[in-house]
């Protein structure tokens, strides 16, 4: 789904740019703005998809990394295991 959110805005900047080429510049900033802010959803949705779920924490695809200074737990954080092994 999100790939297809980000071929979309890239098609809309692409026909954007054309526009602005063929000197249809008002059509070209609607195609260009509407594809900007579709293409950059679409990039955010896609850095968010990457981070652990609480779905994920359940059906142990993660780990916890403990942070420790002078053997006191400082900091914690949830990271996926590896897919190596």
């Amino acid at each position: 789904m999100i790939e297809i959110l980000i071929a979309v805005g890239l098609l809309m900047l692409v026909i954007g740019l054309i526009c602005l080429f063929a000197d249809a510049s008002g059509l070209g900033f609607f195609f260009g703005t509407i594809g900007a802010y579709i293409l950059s959803g679409g990039i955010m949705m896609n850095q968010e998809s990457h981070k652990p779920k609480a779905m994920d924490v359940y059906k142990g695809k993660t780990t916890l990394e403990i942070t420790y200074k002078d053997g006191v737990p400082i900091d914690s954080v949830v990271v996926f295991k590896d897919k190596e092994k």
